[in-house]
């Protein structure tokens, strides 16, 4: 990890804003777990501003992956976990946040803007997630065989229903449909010479000083074999043999689910990776770990019918299999002051973009008015003294 936030991901004691920091300085020390989300083969495509009160995040589009995020799918949904882990971050420290979603088409690459609001206190809720994000990890390795807890499968569930968005599990009589497609999709994605040349790129040896892609480690690799692996992906097809694994694991995994949305644009990609990162942070606080599948959802035809396989009528977003296993070391991250392109501390503070006492004690973002603006809801009534919900892969 970057020194920025190593301290927060490496297991070192706990730093705190300074008491007479402004509201800029303490939405960039936020930032610190902000650049702790996961996203596709590590990219970190996201960068902010700050100007007074108002932090603004936009899409870093110099970290597309154009062959297996051709959309921008995963990008956004990378963009809003990040999103997500900065406004836990805030409400851990004491300050509700209110957020405004922007969809549609932006010169600009602007997603949304998030802003400090008045102080409040944390929820136990808050707390177990926000320690949960250092210890978040991505597990590319095998997972055994274990059950998770009982009971958590349904908790996750409700935890994505809180976003707005869709959580449905694998059921035994649906997995080897879905299996299928899955080896489907990896044969599809690695028999391209263009999918193995982008990967390749980003794939690091385990002394690399970038802090960004995936070091071999994180793939089980020895230094030897992380320095030769991206040569041999460019040259050698492993189509089959990382069908048959991929196909295996989904098999053999104990909890298999599908996150999908409604609809199907950027502002669900953004609520898509809120609601992913919220139910990954549950998992984690639980000692799980994820990894996932995600080529049958890049081929539409795949994607239409992985949502057939399973029953649902949205729009498949990410699939992943949750279980225990082996602690992957961290990957690397960026440091702040490299996702940070500018920052005002005097910018007037205005009103606020969308009322929410704290992440835990919210709501559904929604594409509200053909400005894009969105609004934040209340949340669906749920049993007495449960907690509201969050926003923000």
């Amino acid at each position: 990890m970057s020194a920025d936030v190593s301290v927060g991901s490496e297991g070192g004691g706990e730093r705190t804003p300074s008491a007479a920091a402004g509201a800029a300085e303490k939405l960039r020390f936020f930032l610190q777990w902000a650049v702790l989300a996961p996203s596709r083969n590590n990219t970190q495509p996201w960068l902010f501003e700050i100007a007074g009160h108002e932090l603004r995040a936009y899409a870093d589009v110099s970290r597309t992956l154009p062959v297996s995020d051709p959309d921008g799918r995963q990008l956004l949904m990378s963009c809003g976990g990040a999103l997500m882990n900065l406004r836990l971050a805030a409400a851990h420290f004491g300050h509700a946040t209110s957020l405004e979603i922007l969809p549609g088409h932006r010169q600009d690459g602007l997603l949304a803007r998030v802003r400090l609001e008045e102080r409040c206190a944390s929820t136990p809720e808050v707390e177990e997630m926000f320690r949960a994000i250092p210890r978040r990890r991505t597990n590319r390795l095998p997972l055994d065989g274990r059950e998770p807890p009982e009971g958590l499968v349904t908790a996750l569930l409700r935890e994505a229903r809180r976003e707005g968005v869709s959580l449905r599990p694998v059921e035994p009589h649906q997995r080897r449909v879905v299996a299928d497609l899955i080896a489907e999709g990896d044969d599809l994605a690695w028999s391209s010479s263009r999918y193995r040349a982008e990967l390749s790129g980003w794939v690091r040896s385990n002394r690399s000083p970038r802090r960004d892609g995936l070091p071999g480690f994180a793939l089980g690799m020895s230094d030897a074999a992380a320095l030769v692996h991206p040569l041999v992906m460019r040259w050698r097809n492993p189509a089959r043999a990382e069908a048959e694994r991929d196909r295996r694991r989904a098999l053999g995994t104990k909890a298999l689910v599908v996150l999908s949305t409604r609809r199907d644009g950027k502002a669900e990609w953004l609520q898509a990776g809120a609601a992913l990162q919220r139910v990954l942070l549950r998992a984690t606080a639980a000692g799980l770990f994820a990894s996932y599948f995600t080529q049958p959802i890049e081929a539409p035809e795949l994607r239409r019918r992985l949502a057939d396989a399973v029953g649902d009528p949205g729009a498949p977003q990410i699939m992943f299999r949750l279980g225990y296993g082996l602690e992957p070391r961290p990957t690397p991250r960026r440091a702040v002051e490299d996702v940070l392109r500018r920052m005002d501390r005097d910018s007037p503070r205005g009103a606020a973009l969308a009322i929410q006492r704290a992440p835990a004690a919210a709501s559904t973002p929604r594409a509200a008015s053909d400005s894009g603006r969105a609004g934040i809801l209340p949340p669906p009534p749920g049993p007495a003294g449960s907690p509201g919900r969050l926003e923000a892969r």
